[in-house]
């Protein structure tokens, strides 16, 4: 998609429109779920390779049983926008940052410069503002917190740098002259949510004890603090309005509400409709494929990533008719992102 830097300059500090529908917020937005779609140069639909990009990025980078996987060796924000950007060392440690989706509301309430000055890059874990929307637990000590990570893969990082997007002066520049971005179909980025181990215990009682976290759910440890993925937005240029998918944990409770969940390659249900009843609810494990077995296997992935589910894909904002797709997470678009709703696609 071609875009004018300063409209892309947005995306890249991390702000984008978000479309919510949400109970008792006003007018009421007809929309459709999201569902698999064509991707350019591919004869798989979008649900097979955003699975197949999951397989790569989720793979330990060598076998030996320490290791950590691709992903965690991607740049940061931190890493990227800063006067002196790098591309991570081995063994760097993974860098959190403030919620965007959190960010873009506050340009409803608040100026937008002082929005702007607000934004950090580099922050803790932090109680999520929407912790009440997926009933996740609050107070305490340490109070429970969800931390978010960015990481975008080596082509989308030398893009921005080597046009300079990665300052407000070169983001000036590229506009002053015109310059029409235009990320390689290589480009790949991804938005995860991190929960401590203790607080997920308090979320999530039923998981019984941390070692059996430690089997259900991949971890890392930050600041000597353990973390388990709860959930997991992609992005890829794949095609012009970009393919989008975004995954849960199949304990995340409410995983399937507003929109339910669909998978037409990883899930042996491919189809599971929302709970109107009860929101917040348990929907079961995913049951995985032979198929998606198989790629997890030739990629060496550790068992933990079976756990995890495919919400649903995106290549599209809307329907031929104006009607807007939604796609969102009941983690990053509920809980941290504080929407009681949907929102119209998911970001990295």
């Amino acid at each position: 998609m071609r875009r004018t830097a300063l409209t892309f300059s947005l995306i890249l500090l991390g702000t984008l429109t978000v479309s919510t529908l949400a109970r008792g917020q006003g007018a009421v937005v007809v929309a459709v779920p999201s569902r698999a779609g064509g991707v350019d140069g591919k004869t798989e639909n979008s649900d097979v390779f955003i699975w197949r990009l999951f397989t790569e990025f989720t793979a330990p980078v060598s076998q030996d049983k320490s290791s950590v996987v691709v992903f965690e060796t991607w740049a940061s924000d931190a890493d990227t926008f800063s006067a002196t950007p790098h591309w991570p060392k081995p063994g760097e440690p993974v860098k959190f940052q403030a919620s965007v989706l959190a960010l873009v509301k506050m340009f409803n309430a608040i100026p937008t410069s002082t929005a702007l000055r607000a934004m950090k890059i580099d922050v803790k874990c932090e109680e999520p503002p929407g912790a009440a929307v997926g009933g996740f637990p609050t107070g305490g000590v340490p109070p429970p917190c969800i931390a978010e990570q960015v990481a975008r893969n080596r082509a989308q990082f030398d893009y921005i740098v080597d046009n300079g997007l990665n300052t407000k002066t070169g983001l000036a520049a590229g506009y002053k002259k015109g310059l029409q971005v235009e990320m390689p179909v290589e480009s790949i980025a991804i938005k995860i949510d991190w929960v401590p181990l203790a607080a997920l215990l308090k979320w999530i009682p039923q998981l019984g004890d941390l070692a059996s976290i430690r089997k259900e759910y991949y971890t890392t440890t930050v600041d000597g603090v353990e973390y388990a993925v709860v959930a997991m937005h992609i992005s890829s240029r794949q095609n012009p309005n970009w393919v989008w998918g975004t995954f849960e944990h199949q304990m995340n409770p409410g995983r399937c509400d507003y929109i339910g969940c669909f998978d037409t390659f990883g899930a042996q249900t491919n189809s599971v409709p929302p709970n109107t009843k009860a929101y917040n609810t348990q929907y079961g494990a995913c049951q995985k494929t032979p198929q998606l077995k198989t790629l997890m296997a030739n990629a060496h992935l550790s068992p933990v990533w079976e756990n995890y589910c495919l919400k649903s894909t995106q290549v599209d904002y809307t329907a031929d008719d104006g009607t807007p797709y939604v796609l969102g997470n009941s983690v990053i678009e509920g809980i941290v992102g504080n929407c009681n709703g949907l929102c119209n696609r998911c970001t990295g």
